[in-house]
């Protein structure tokens, strides 16, 4: 089988990390690769006014981590060498609560469990360097305005830029979406005489109130605090370390319950979901500049490969496609994701990228997307249509985590399946079924035990 056809020139709409990851992957099979980003790119780590979730806290799972290290050999170890911390298989990495439960995560984990904590901008910035320094690459601060559709070839075949008194065309063989949740594709196709891509949504309601602190050292042993809302508690946590040794701690809400507004009001949340040396530990904190507020709506599932007719020329990318709750922090993983499911496609020599890229992406995108929903509508009390199995299915995985609370290889096995490592799919095995079962019978009996009423003096005999 010979080498995949080299072409000439891809568009990259949007400097965002999935757009820095596709431009990535098609530098090995175009001549060159424009990036076009309407936003100031900052030539050192630095928050990005385009990028208003970048403020809050975004973990880069485990899984995602070895996604980003084969497309940029040794990122991993220059994020590190900039002061990332890089969590291992010991007990005091992470703090970690999910819908109401504390995993037993004070026990050092079997298998080997690596992951990295670096700031969004700290991310992003070590990408975007190595993305722009690859030969042929060449990433342009330029808005576009719209795709050029020819409709004689049913193909896209560039795209204009938006420019004072001008509308200049820049021709490329392909156009990769990579805009974000604000992308206008879907109403490019409508325009082009195309269906628009069915959506799918979950109605999550989040508020973020992000607060950066210097914790004075020694108070927190952990690198990653979290505590995740619940049916009870709509309010949870997320604080990680970073690289330039303050602590990011973002509070979050969801249902539309309005997001902590004042430090006060954050410390608040972290009373009431964290034990109390890390709630403690938090006040003692200094506040590093002024809270950072933002809200997350919708999560949105657009349905591309369900479509029967799709321009050629054009592809679509990261967020664009999908974008998942937050508060799960899985979105730069799958990101990764596609971007690898691009790399593969593009190795193939496939005829037919848009829609061979669309069923990789929604088979990778299905299993997350389900849980997390399950998870939101179920165990965190979202409102919203759901098929009638999904509430069943949350019931048992509240148990599971109850008995994960007490159980190394259970809550092994979440922190492993919530990773994305071992597998997308979090199905349990009937051997960790039957470990759940067990612990959860066991713990029952002996509440049951405990409850029993103590036999009184026998009436007869007088004792």
């Amino acid at each position: 089988m010979g080498q995949p056809p080299k072409y000439q020139h891809a568009i990259v709409i949007g400097a965002s990390i999935a757009g820095l990851c596709a431009a990535r992957v098609l530098s090995d099979h175009y001549d060159r690769v424009t990036v076009y980003e309407r936003d100031t790119l900052p030539a050192e780590p630095a928050h990005r006014g385009a990028v208003p979730q970048d403020r809050h806290v975004h973990i880069l799972m485990a899984r995602g981590a070895h996604e980003f290290e084969t497309l940029y050999p040794g990122l991993l170890d220059d994020m590190v060498a900039a002061g990332v911390a890089k969590l291992e298989s010991r007990p005091d990495c992470i703090h970690f609560g999910a819908a109401g439960h504390v995993l037993g995560t004070g026990h050092t984990l079997d298998r080997e469990f690596t992951a990295y904590v670096p700031s969004r901008k700290q991310l992003e910035w070590q990408i975007r360097r190595r993305t722009a320094a690859l030969a042929g690459v060449e990433i342009l601060q330029r808005d576009v305005n719209a795709p050029r559709f020819d409709g004689e070839h049913q193909t896209v075949t560039g795209v204009v830029l938006s420019a004072p008194g001008t509308n200049e065309f820049v021709p490329a063989d392909l156009v990769v979406d990579a805009s974000g949740r604000g992308t206008r594709l879907p109403a490019w196709l409508d325009e082009w005489g195309f269906a628009r891509p069915h959506e799918q949504t979950v109605d999550v309601g989040i508020g973020y109130s992000t607060q950066q602190l210097r914790i004075p050292d020694g108070l927190i042993a952990e690198k990653v605090v979290v505590a995740g809302a619940s049916r009870t508690q709509q309010a949870g946590l997320g604080m990680l370390f970073y690289e330039d040794g303050t602590w990011g701690l973002t509070t979050f809400t969801v249902n539309h319950v309005a997001p902590p507004q004042t430090l006060d009001e954050i410390y608040e949340v972290a009373d009431a979901v964290l034990p109390e040396p890390l709630a403690a530990a938090i006040r003692q904190g200094e506040p590093v500049g002024d809270i950072a507020f933002h809200r997350y709506p919708v999560s949105r599932w657009r349905r591309y490969d369900k479509l029967q007719r799709f321009p050629g020329g054009i592809v679509p990318i990261g967020d664009a496609v999908a974008s998942f709750n937050p508060t799960y922090g899985q979105g730069m993983t799958m990101t990764a994701l596609q971007a690898g499911h691009l790399r593969r496609l593009l190795a193939a020599g496939t005829r037919h990228l848009a829609y061979d890229l669309a069923r990789a992406t929604a088979k990778s995108t299905y299993p997350v997307w389900t849980m997390n929903a399950i998870g939101d509508l179920t165990l965190h009390g979202t409102e919203g249509p759901a098929p009638w199995w999904y509430r069943p299915v949350g019931a048992l995985f509240d148990q599971f985590l109850g008995a994960a609370e007490n159980d190394r290889v259970l809550a092994e096995w979440f922190l492993r399946r919530f990773s994305l490592l071992d597998s997308l799919y979090m199905v349990p095995p009937a051997s960790i079924v039957g470990r759940a079962i067990r612990h959860n019978m066991s713990l029952w009996w002996a509440q049951k035990r405990a409850s029993a009423p103590v036999p009184g003096p026998d009436p007869v005999l007088g004792r």
